[in-house]
């Protein structure tokens, strides 16, 4: 092991969406930018998911989803969400010419080629004489006695040490984690399924806290979406086909007969709510008619369809299917279910399951949603919560400046991405839109601070 010593002008850490728009744009503007990747790819999570760039379109559809959220965060997102579409559309890259509406039931957004456009992005930098080091992580982060940033990095070829003016944090949150997620979502079961890339652990908020940094946001909340169970085969890259994006047409029982939440709300609240549930298990009930429509339609634009069911199925998803409801409360009795409780269920019963001891954010279920279930056959699929970003993280004021604890920003440090907090906090208002929107910030505030 030895230690060489580096300089430049502003360092990313981070090679995901935010991280790589930050650093080509902090290069762009004539910055000596090192970008810092402890994974061998780049990408992160945005390299997995399905391009949807998209967010709330109005400052009242924000309030209604995220009435805890930072306001100030989420008007920058809707004033800049233009500006930062047509810079995508202005890399070449497709992005379809139709917006997608209703997304999660409220946002708006436009499909584009995540993939090629992260390409574009990292071929920006190196052309604009960026530096990209993979297989890098970063130890610890101080002040220097110049006030510049002392990074010690940890790589194959040994220690390092590197010094630069500016850090932006975009590591992707701390999901990967399970000692964060103990410390920072207890009531979220240990076992979760982790349904992103597996670098995303905490290394940006821990940088960030040993600089004596506030948080923001709810950290005990998350992003993901309900996966059936058991899956064999469950790999980061297929996980967009395990997810049963269309919970909110059935109902959810626990192993008690009780339902825990309002289904109606969306997928992304429940996964959130079945991850505070002794046992971390459910089953959704649906009819043929959701079956038919909403289990095989398009999640977002230009995904493809495809059969959920079978697919779950197909990979060893405990489930039930019955021509009548009694008949299919019979066949969950099987599985486990408690008959005689799941039965008042169906009748009308709308009590709240005993494993639910937990629930702080979730709203009651109503007997409205018991009318989705009118067409035979009725299915069963056991699901299981996914977490794919975490929600709370760093404080960060709508320039991407990092706050310190006495709510001061902290000089040369920002912060973008899934790293940020405060923006969604339970409800959700996207991962790609403003992780590009805060990483153009960041790496234009970035390179002014040099």
């Amino acid at each position: 092991m030895h230690t060489e010593s580096g300089s430049t002008d502003v360092v990313v850490l981070g090679g995901g969406l935010a991280g790589l728009r930050a650093a080509s744009v902090a290069a762009d503007a004539g910055a000596r930018v090192t970008l810092l990747e402890k994974q061998r790819s780049l990408g992160g999570s945005a390299a997995l998911s399905a391009g949807m760039f998209w967010t709330a379109p109005t400052m009242e559809s924000y309030e209604t989803r995220v009435p805890a959220g930072d306001r100030a965060l989420a008007e920058r997102i809707i004033d800049d969400y233009e500006r930062d579409l047509e810079s995508i559309r202005a890399s070449g890259v497709f992005v379809a010419d139709a917006a997608t509406d209703d997304v999660m039931g409220f946002g708006r957004g436009f499909s584009f080629d995540v993939k090629a456009y992260l390409g574009h992005l990292e071929a920006r930098l190196l052309e604009a004489g960026g530096e990209i080091r993979t297989g890098v992580r970063v130890r610890t982060a101080d002040r220097s006695s110049t006030h510049r940033f002392r990074l010690l990095l940890d790589a194959e070829a040994g220690e390092a040490e590197l010094h630069a003016d500016a850090i932006v944090l975009a590591t992707g949150g701390f999901q990967a984690s399970p000692a964060d997620r103990a410390a920072w979502m207890p009531d979220v079961g240990e076992e979760i399924l982790l349904r992103s890339n597996p670098g995303s652990a905490g290394d940006g908020l821990r940088l960030a806290t040993s600089l004596g940094t506030a948080t923001a946001g709810d950290l005990g909340t998350f992003y993901g979406h309900l996966i059936s169970h058991p899956v064999t085969g469950f790999t980061p890259e297929r996980f967009m086909l395990f997810s049963q994006y269309y919970s909110d047409h059935g109902i959810l029982v626990a192993a008690d007969g009780r339902r825990f939440a309002d289904e109606s709300r969306g997928d992304e609240l429940l996964n959130q709510d079945l991850a505070q549930l002794d046992g971390m298990r459910a089953f959704l009930i649906f009819d043929q008619q959701t079956r038919s429509t909403h289990g095989v339609s398009e999640p977002f634009a230009s995904f493809g369809l495809i059969d959920r069911l079978e697919l779950a199925v197909e990979h060893g998803a405990r489930h039930a299917v019955a021509d009548t409801l009694d008949g299919l409360v019979a066949a969950l009795g099987r599985l486990g279910v408690e008959e005689a409780q799941l039965r008042r269920t169906l009748a009308g019963d709308v009590g709240i399951s005993g494993l639910a001891t937990r629930l702080s954010r979730s709203a009651p279920p109503t007997s409205a949603q018991l009318a989705l279930l009118r067409t035979a056959p009725f299915y069963a699929l056991e699901v299981q919560p996914a977490i794919t970003f975490t929600l709370g993280g760093i404080a960060i004021d709508p320039r991407s400046r990092v706050i310190d604890v006495a709510g001061s920003p902290v000089v040369g440090l920002f912060a973008a991405g899934a790293d940020i907090g405060g923006l969604s906090s339970y409800g959700y208002v996207g991962g790609l839109a403003p992780a590009h929107i805060l990483g153009s910030i960041a790496g234009r505030e970035a390179a002014a601070a040099c």
